[in-house]
């Protein structure tokens, strides 16, 4: 299913992630449930599109004009929330199929949320400082809908907490409310937790070990693992699988891999993230043999994280996978071609929108603290965060043992049911 909204004339370069997946799954789960046609309905078609055009200042005096986009899915379960984007693939039919996967992982994650996502289609790498700063602030001077009640905005690709702290800034005169509950991820220094900067990679780690040690009968610190993509996603679930225990064996960014001498020796998360961003340093690296991505995706391991924002097994290249377990970190990184392929091999695939939760759940604790309704030490953070997470894997793993459903149907299941009762107690 696609918005209602036209953004046919959008481009999708060869790389890009599949974000028109998430409506297939949602449509598959919503027919598995045999949902009432006008919830039905509801689920597969976004609440609110929009297209704008964002003109800002370049350094030259120039005038910068780019497409920008925010898309609200559902909102039977609280405010949307959803990631903001700068990146110059975006296209509107990304944004919709993000949001979706936006409302199915708040779901999964218990909280009170429904799905957005939007950004602005520019190479953050283009601009500078002063750039990024107009650019945010042309972006929000056209946006519409924006507030803690309303919608609040999440960093992701291109973005980061200072993007959100320019958000809240220039958003100030235009809200009801704390102005810094419009975006979660912002600094701490204004009311932002350092948690939620790792929330991604920290989801993506805890839910690869649980799923390895429950379901697969493997302790971490006996798994090899493979991690596609260095980007802040990948990088800190790299860290976090070593530091408890995992071998990370290769790693690569959207250039450049690295291997490991041999699997019990690994890579230094610590070191070759840095390197793997740098392509031309890897010579330096002295722990690790340079290679392709390809090899590092097609690496015999025990688990391959996918944190990397583009396309990376598909129906073509399934066949390539040799690791037991594929945990997508990100998005759209498996197609729905793809994920048959690794099912009829007997891989074992955990979603995006469960992998990730971690970031919704953290957003919400954020976001109750800056609308002042609690305020949360570090240490509750971290275990409201660890518990809520634990609660969305046995869930999804109840549903997909009693059904006998893979993961990734297990957890649209799981979370359409949720966003579902919603409508109907409405109704």
């Amino acid at each position: 299913m696609t918005p209602d909204t036209d953004f046919s004339s959008d481009e999708r370069s060869r790389t890009d992630p599949d974000l028109d997946a998430p409506w297939t799954y949602a449509t598959t789960a919503a027919r598995r449930l045999s949902l009432p046609d006008e919830i039905e309905q509801r689920l597969l078609h976004p609440h609110h599109c929009q297209r704008i055009t964002v003109q800002f200042e370049r350094d030259d005096g120039t005038l910068g004009v780019c497409d920008g986009y925010r898309v609200r899915h559902d909102r039977a379960r609280g405010p949307f929330v959803g990631p903001h984007r700068y990146t110059s693939e975006l296209r509107g039919d990304d944004c919709a199929g993000l949001a979706a996967a936006t409302t199915v992982s708040a779901a999964l994650a218990g909280v009170p949320f429904g799905g957005a996502a939007g950004g602005v289609a520019v190479d953050p790498a283009t601009l500078s400082r002063d750039e990024r700063v107009r650019l945010t602030r042309a972006y929000v001077a056209r946006v519409t809908g924006v507030g803690p009640d309303s919608d609040v905005f999440v960093p992701n690709v291109g973005t980061d907490e200072r993007t959100m702290a320019r958000f809240a800034d220039a958003v100030a005169d235009r809200v009801d409310g704390p102005h810094n509950a419009t975006v979660a991820g912002k600094p701490p220094a204004i009311g932002g937790f350092q948690e939620i900067s790792r929330a991604s990679g920290q989801s993506v780690a805890r839910v690869t070990r649980d799923v390895l040690e429950a379901d697969h009968d493997r302790p971490l610190s006996d798994a090899t693992i493979a991690v596609y993509g260095t980007g802040p996603l990948g990088a800190t679930a790299a860290r976090l699988l070593e530091f408890r225990g995992g071998t990370v064996v290769a790693m690569c960014s959207d250039r450049a891999g690295l291997t490991a001498p041999d699997d019990e020796t690994g890579l230094d998360t610590d070191l070759a993230p840095s390197y793997l961003q740098r392509p031309g340093t890897l010579a330096e690296y002295d722990d690790g043999t340079m290679t392709g991505t390809q090899n590092v995706l097609e690496r015999d391991v025990d688990v391959l994280v996918l944190a990397e924002p583009a396309t990376a097994v598909t129906a073509e290249n399934a066949d390539a996978i040799h690791a037991d377990l594929v945990v997508e970190g990100a998005t759209g990184s498996v197609t729905p071609g793809g994920q048959r392929a690794l099912e009829d091999r007997g891989i074992a695939v955990v979603p995006d929108v469960l992998a990730t939760a971690g970031t919704m759940i953290a957003a919400h604790l954020e976001w109750v603290e800056s609308v002042g309704r609690d305020r949360s030490s570090e240490a509750r953070v971290t275990n409201e965060f660890d518990y809520a997470l634990a609660d969305a894997v046995d869930d999804v793993r109840e549903r997909r043992e009693r059904c006998d459903l893979s993961w990734r149907e297990a957890a649209y299941s799981v979370g359409v049911s949720r966003v579902a009762a919603a409508h109907e107690v409405v109704r």
